[in-house]
């Protein structure tokens, strides 16, 4: 009996020790940043404008990954901010975009939106929202589970916020463009904290109105001509070149959005977070994760080779030293752990593409209604689809309507994926049976597989050439598709726990969790499907 009972002080002990040890080791604070629609090639364009402990803080004396990128599509807003950190894509995350058809209710469902909560901070619809349509958990709900670390996240975008910080982070919070303020909802709080409220107050939307976004830099530093091919405007704004105005908006404060005074919002909130939350300062690795959304707004609108990302760029350089310096003054930057990403890259103005000879298109915005057509002239007059809309390359066909007509899904599918081959404007159609069959060769169909739920995606999954940007119009871009301009991503580690250096191993977003969960010393998150990559961390 003795025996036993000192096996199980002895275990106790152990146990104790152990804990100790781990969180000992731990940083003080792990600091996740994604900045939106953030190209790899900007750090390596822009460096020389770069500060010594901005972005340089992280590729001179962090683990640059060169060759990192997303290795699933659609590369979009939602998918990106829920993978980097779960370790996993969409096919097990099931956040397919921004937002899918949903086959249950046959409406079309936002990423975070959950009308079972209200908001917090305002009365707007916009507060309605939270992670439960996200599939499984991310790093923070693993360092909640091992060392009950607190975990704040931010964004001017709900879904930035949101998706990043896990199930039940202490608090996710992210901008109402009608009033002006952070918000949360229920899901999370009953209240805002005193801090989010004095922060608030400040009001600090209703300074950016009126406000001239000038250049930082000479004008002959810019890479590119100011009035470049296939560049929009600003809301409020006709002119497409420097200087811009912040115009008053007419419902709300939204149109600093798209400028670099969005990030100097978010880096404000986040200071303040900090301070008021006392990060780092709680004897176990806190988790702050910031999501920088302007890039996103000024890519949509002037492209990845214009003076303003350049210009955006830049200036969040100039943002991220005043949060790494705070961090040296309040916790010393050897107790603290950051990795930075993107959540997608972003393709080139289709006139762009089309004035350096590349083969860029705005065709097939009136695909959907072809097709009907087709299907209507092959099979009879009905409705054989759930939605006419194509949701990031998913179809979701009526099989009520097939039953009705006695027609396969098999027979039905394969004319539609002969018909939109036949367009010129696809690379690729898989099929619901191909992708459940893994039956999806080489790096395009490997991209959809992994971004394939079966639960929630469609029956067919098209696959648009490279440049194309169907129906965007003669002005502006987007995103997300499987070619590199879209995928390759900067990938960043910085801390005690990794060797800096250059690495151009292959390395995708979902090897992110995986490698910062064994620097970490904790679990990986259940769904992830990465491996660590070993090489970039220290003894």
């Amino acid at each position: 009996m003795k025996r036993v009972v000192h096996l199980l002080i002895w275990l106790a002990l152990s146990l104790s020790l152990g804990t100790s040890a781990s969180r000992a080791d731990a940083p003080k604070l792990v600091l996740t940043i994604a900045v939106d629609q953030m190209r790899y090639d900007y750090l390596e364009r822009f460096d020389s404008h770069f500060s010594r402990n901005g972005f340089r803080l992280l590729t001179k004396r962090g683990a640059f990954m060169t060759f990192g990128r997303y290795n699933y599509v659609p590369t979009v807003t939602g998918p990106g901010h829920a993978s980097y950190l779960s370790g996993s894509g969409p096919a097990v995350h099931g956040i397919l975009g921004n937002s899918w058809f949903n086959k249950k209710t046959r409406k079309e469902i936002g990423c975070v939106a959950d009308s079972s909560v209200q908001g917090v901070g305002t009365t707007n619809s916009s507060g309605q929202a939270s992670p439960r349509n996200f599939i499984g958990a991310t790093l923070a709900d693993q360092l909640r589970l091992q060392f009950d670390s607190k975990v704040i996240s931010a964004s001017l975008k709900d879904r930035g916020a949101i998706l990043p910080a896990g199930k039940k982070p202490t608090g996710a919070y992210w901008y109402d463009g009608k009033t002006g303020r952070f918000i949360s909802s229920t899901y999370y709080m009953t209240n805002l904290p005193a801090w989010v409220e004095t922060f608030n107050d400040r009001k600090l939307p209703q300074s950016y109105d009126g406000k001239m976004w000038e250049r930082l830099l000479p004008e002959n530093q810019y890479q590119f001509a100011d009035r470049g091919s296939g560049e929009g405007h600003l809301d409020g704004e006709t002119n497409t070149v420097f200087n811009h105005l912040v115009t008053v908006s007419t419902n709300g404060f939204v149109n600093f959005f798209p400028t670099p005074f969005g990030d100097e919002y978010t880096t404000e909130f986040a200071l303040a977070a900090i301070d008021a939350e006392e990060l780092g300062q709680h004897g176990r690795p806190d988790m702050l994760c910031l999501s920088f959304s302007s890039l996103d707004g000024n890519g949509h609108k002037f492209g990845p080779y214009s003076q303003e990302i350049q210009d955006q760029v830049v200036r969040l350089d100039r943002q991220l030293e005043r949060l790494f310096n705070h961090l040296e003054r309040r916790l010393g930057l050897d107790n603290v752990v950051i990795v930075m990403t993107a959540d997608h890259g972003v393709a080139p103005n289709v006139e762009y593409s089309k004035s350096k000879g590349l083969d860029g298109s705005s065709e097939g915005g009136a695909f959907m209604t072809d097709l009907m057509t087709q299907l209507d002239k092959q099979y009879g007059s009905g409705k054989y689809f759930l939605s006419p809309t194509l949701f990031y390359g998913n179809l979701y066909l009526n099989h009520e309507t097939l039953r009705d007509k006695q027609l396969s899904a098999t027979v039905v599918t394969s004319f539609i994926r002969e018909y939109a081959l036949s367009t010129g404007l696809f690379q690729a159609c898989f099929t619901r049976e191909q992708l459940l069959n893994g039956q999806a060769p080489g790096w395009i169909g490997q991209c959809v597989l992994n971004g394939y739920n079966a639960e929630r995606s469609g029956d067919l999954v098209l696959v648009t050439k490279p440049f194309a940007l169907p129906g965007s119009g003669k002005t502006g871009t987007t995103h997300g598709t499987p070619y590199s301009y879209d995928t390759r991503v900067p990938i960043l580690f910085f801390g005690k726990p990794f060797k800096p250096g250059r690495y151009a191993d292959a390395f995708y977003i979902t090897d992110i969790a995986a490698t910062l969960a064994s620097a970490l010393h904790c679990e990986e998150p259940p769904g992830s499907i990465g491996t660590p990559c070993v090489r970039i961390l220290a003894p």
